[in-house]
């Protein structure tokens, strides 16, 4: 992991993300013009609003502009390219933008695929079920897509790394995943371990009884 990169990923969330921070989509905008009222007019945060990915946008130019929003990768793309757009997003081409943000964030993030996947994704052995699973009292506003808490999946005969069950990334504000990155950084928590490819405890003192 590259912590200093991890730090500026952080550092920008944290001053921006109450208006920019969305974990439900790499770099977007707000599907509905009230909603740009509410966001950017009277300060409600963005992550709980639909948006839509951007599709194109002219190389050179701010990745993020005044209404864009982004997720983790999102916001590590473009510090990875100094806020200016890449060229691969001068075309709407929507898988090979997944791959190149997905790419470009982990290498600026210096985590594995596995770690980055789990990361920036909300399926299989996602970091976000992982704490609801373990850390459910300490994160209480994240919430499933399906089953809303991890108590009701379990009670389906759900286990929490299930790829079928996805976390809702609408109830990730922009605190919370700085909490979340802060403790990756501070080698509280990993992403991915070697054997099962799924987040752990670094630190014996990061686990909550």
């Amino acid at each position: 992991m590259n912590k200093d990169n991890m730090q500026k990923v952080i550092n920008a969330i944290k001053f921006d993300g109450a208006k920019k921070f969305n974990m439900s989509v790499f770099v977007g905008k707000l599907e509905y013009e009230d909603d740009h009222i509410s966001v950017f007019e009277n300060d409600e945060l963005a992550h709980t609003f639909p948006v839509s990915r951007v599709r194109v946008i002219h190389e050179g130019t701010d990745l993020f502009n005044c209404t864009s929003m982004g997720c983790i990768a999102g916001f590590a793309t473009a510090l990875a390219n100094d806020w200016k757009t890449p060229d691969w997003m001068r075309k709407d081409d929507p898988s090979g933008h997944l791959y190149q943000f997905e790419n470009e964030a982990a290498n600026y993030l210096g985590l594995s695929t596995a770690e980055a996947k789990n990361l920036f994704f909300g399926d299989d052995n996602s970091i976000w079920k992982w704490l609801m699973h373990h850390e459910a009292e300490r994160y209480p506003n994240l919430e499933l897509e399906d089953y809303e808490t991890m108590q009701d999946a379990n009670d389906c005969e759900i286990e929490w790394d299930d790829r079928d069950l996805y976390a809702n990334f609408h109830t990730i504000d922009y605190l919370t995943a700085v909490d979340v990155l802060t403790r990756i950084n501070n080698e509280e928590i990993g992403l991915a371990c070697d054997e099962m490819q799924q987040p752990y405890y670094i630190k014996k003192e990061a686990v909550v009884s």
